[in-house]
């Protein structure tokens, strides 16, 4: 049987606070209360205990009863949890259902064109987690040099999420590495059918020295790096430098051996 606290804790997940949960339980342990009663049992003050027991009843957990001329409240069945548990469902899948294209509505307004260039910095695992997220909105493909161990430094679950969706998206990455940075995909990755997406090349570093990982989408240049063990990285919006960088990219491209 768990205890009061872990108790607490499930039914927190419904949406019910802490004095809501030791209101609904005190009257499962004791059965009928008045408003002055519960405020004794729960060291809760009556005006807060009349507002708790409205909350209760809209959501099925208590009920009032009229008891020689007084008014009481009582817990209903504990099965009534189940209806609650099913809206709760309900209302989750129909959050799912409507959140992706609100989504795609915002991100409409977010990413419409805009005369100025926009520059927008990460910090930490978490920021640059969602730099390679925004990778997504790539178009067709991505292009990028790489250093970094997504699985050491984001976190292999991340980075295994991260190129299924990709996958799922049919979006394509090319990758130019040093010699030194080459593995078998295997070693690195377990996503089935990743390598029809994906495809690494490489330079020795006497044609270019790579020190950190560059992304190039859209019209979007982005790198990160680690500096003096800080993780940082830097999102640039601007189609004319996207566009260059896409040109040496190429040709790079063209000069690199394939794996």
């Amino acid at each position: 049987m768990m205890n009061k606290s872990e108790l607490t804790k499930k039914l927190n997940l419904l949406g019910l606070t802490d004095k809501e949960i030791k209101i609904y339980l005190s009257l499962l342990k004791h059965g009928e209360f008045t408003p002055l009663e519960l405020s004794r049992a729960t060291q809760i003050n009556r005006s807060t205990i009349y507002r708790i027991l409205e909350r209760l009843k809209e959501l099925g957990l208590a009920e009032e009863i009229l008891d020689q001329h007084r008014i009481k409240a009582r817990a209903t069945r504990p099965e009534k949890l189940e209806l609650l548990i099913a809206q709760k469902q309900a209302e989750l899948d129909q959050l799912k259902k409507e959140m992706p294209g609100v989504v795609e509505q915002l991100s409409v307004i977010k990413d419409s064109p805009s005369a100025a260039t926009k520059v927008v910095y990460f910090r930490d695992k978490k920021g640059l987690q969602q730099m390679l997220w925004n990778m997504l909105k790539a178009k067709n493909e991505h292009l990028g040099y790489g250093y970094a161990d997504w699985n050491l430094g984001l976190g292999r679950g991340f980075a295994e999420k991260l190129r299924q969706e990709m996958i799922n998206r049919k979006i394509g990455s090319r990758e130019i590495l040093n010699n030194d940075q080459i593995m078998e995909m295997d070693k690195w990755t377990k996503v089935k059918d990743y390598d029809k997406f994906y495809e690494g090349r490489y330079l020795p570093k006497s044609v270019v020295e790579i020190n950190h990982d560059t992304y190039i989408y859209n019209d979007v240049f982005a790198f990160s790096h680690f500096y003096e063990g800080e993780l940082f990285g830097i999102e640039i919006h601007n189609k004319e430098i996207a566009k260059t960088q896409k040109q040496i990219f190429d040709l790079l491209w063209k000069m690199a051996k394939k794996r």
